[in-house]
């Protein structure tokens, strides 16, 4: 199972444009179940903690390099989890849109 790093990379979603491929992507987020959103939730938190306690300890320039470098690698690393859990749920997410329009 490779990493999709953006919406246009999904098969499902090759035909829509950007605000489309967004809108659709908010559907499928809502169609999660809570124990999905819960773990889904849990590892945001694992992410975000670590590197924000690293960035307690820093002071001055290196802080805000820090910083940059941490969101960075978040929304890296953020965006394909979130993505791997809205998958499944994309087909009936296009069809609520294709509905909706």
């Amino acid at each position: 199972m490779a990493f999709i790093f953006s919406t246009n990379k999904l098969p499902e979603l090759e035909n829509f444009t950007l605000m489309q491929r967004q809108q659709i992507l908010a559907l499928a987020l809502n169609k999660l179940t809570a124990p999905e959103k819960f773990i889904l939730n849990i590892l945001k938190l694992l992410m975000l903690v670590p590197p924000f306690l690293f960035l307690a300890q820093l002071e001055g320039i290196f802080f805000v390099f820090s910083l940059f470098g941490v969101l960075a690698i978040y929304f890296i690393l953020l965006r394909p989890v979130s993505l791997l859990f809205t998958r499944k749920y994309l087909t009936a997410a296009i069809k609520q849109f294709n509905k909706l329009i």
